[in-house]
């Protein structure tokens, strides 16, 4: 698609429903190769509020019945089994709130059926497992599943998106190849004895692809934010964004036109999903074969993300600072402690979308490198960091804080 064929989609889509107001994004960051060789056809991918930097993969049709743990480097972090289940072709994975309060639930979605031949698609829902950064790999089994069994009301179809909605706990699959894309719901609570008769709640307005004048239908993964105001979805092309007011369903956001957000395209990407702490971006996340021709090839799995670089309110939030900046240290003089407060924006300028990664250094007179008090990532926020330079003698220093193309130094005075 040419860049005035995506400016004319995303113009209707602001004439036609200007309700529908996105967030900026930058373009992608390569995070990491996937360490497991065994995730090598990622088709759902969800990001952990409970266990923080922990990630949530599974392979689709064919594989064994597993789950993968990694971080947000692509580093292993275990393997659990899901047990006496067999994966058909597990097509997503979402997480969210379940039939006890205050757990976290993954729901994985067998949902697939490339010939429309099941009658039945089954979502397994599991207590989500604690899973650490930085501990030893888990090979694990896990037994207390729940299966709950769903019919569509019209035909057999094949889908790759499940979602859940965090605030009504109902569990939603939009359908993959139909001209009108198919937006199904299973009402909480979802019934684990019984089959499931799925409600037909809309038939989505996707923007067409102008060059066939169809809708872009291969809809291979979505996920709603962990508050409920956002709605990803993706293709094998693009990233459609929906928010949702207060007091609006699900059905209702999704029935105005999405809009598109920044996607680089992957070889056979199915992968997405929110992070859901600091600047809130999205992670996607590639399979490692592609056919193309009758002929296969092989390539890396690679986690992205794309990071959050402006807020829908970020004027209406008095508490999100609107310029960069490094504060004097106090006290200065210091003996031994200081405090040093920095801000950071919420960016809109596109020379910062490179990097969210926020280092502050100390440096002595001659520019030597004392220490490194920050290396991390920073979502928009103000901070406060202490320095302690019980180990220094006496004299000038220097402190350089650098967020992106940003850059600040400031002088303190040591006096023991």
């Amino acid at each position: 698609m040419n860049l005035i064929s995506i400016t004319a989609i995303l113009l209707l889509a602001f004439v036609f429903n200007s309700q529908n107001v996105s967030p900026t994004f930058g373009r992608k960051m390569i995070l990491g190769v996937v360490v497991n060789d065994k995730i090598d056809e990622a088709s759902g991918i969800v990001a952990s509020s409970k266990n923080k930097g922990v990630l949530w993969t599974h392979n689709d049709s064919g594989n064994k019945n597993r789950i993968f743990a990694l971080d947000t480097n692509g580093n292993d972090l275990g393997i659990f089994y899901l047990d006496g289940i067999e994966n058909r072709d597990w097509e997503d994975i979402a997480i969210g709130p379940g039939p006890v309060d205050g757990l976290t639930y993954l729901y994985i979605g067998d949902i697939g059926d490339n010939d429309k031949q099941y009658n039945s698609k089954f979502i397994y829902r599991i207590e989500e497992p604690i899973v650490n950064i930085g501990q030893s790999f888990v090979d694990s089994t896990i037994a207390d599943i729940s299966t709950i069994t769903l019919l569509y009301p019209d035909e057999n179809r094949d889908a790759e998106t499940l979602l859940i909605d965090p605030l009504t706990k109902d569990l939603f699959i939009l359908s993959k190849r139909n001209t009108n894309i198919r937006l199904y719901k299973a009402t909480y609570p979802q019934s684990t004895n019984e089959i499931i008769n799925m409600e037909l709640e809309v038939k989505l307005n996707f923007p067409k692809d102008p060059e066939v004048n169809e809708p872009f239908n291969y809809i291979t993964a979505g996920e709603i934010s962990s508050d409920g105001k956002e709605i990803i979805v993706k293709t094998y092309e693009d990233i459609y964004y929906w928010s949702r007011d207060e007091n609006e369903s699900i059905t209702q956001a999704m029935s105005k036109i999405p809009l598109g957000l920044p996607y680089e395209k992957e070889p056979q990407g199915e992968a997405i999903c929110w992070k859901p702490n600091d600047d809130k971006g999205y992670y996607t996340l590639s399979e490692e074969e592609i056919t193309v021709d009758s002929v296969e090839f092989t390539f890396p799995a690679i986690l992205y993300y794309y990071p959050r670089t402006s807020l829908v309110d970020v004027e209406k939030n008095t508490n999100i600072p609107k310029v960069f900046s490094l504060e004097q240290n106090f006290p200065n003089p210091f003996n031994p402690v200081t405090t040093i407060n920095y801000s950071i924006p919420a960016v809109t300028d596109a020379k910062f979308a490179s990097t969210t990664n926020t280092v502050l250094k100390v440096y002595d007179p001659i520019g030597n490198e004392v220490t490194i008090l920050v290396y991390e990532n920073k979502s928009a926020g103000k901070y406060s960091v202490t320095f302690n330079a019980n180990n220094l003698p006496s004299g000038v220093y220097y402190y350089q804080i650098k967020v992106g193309n940003y850059s600040a130094t400031k002088k303190m005075l040591l006096l023991k």
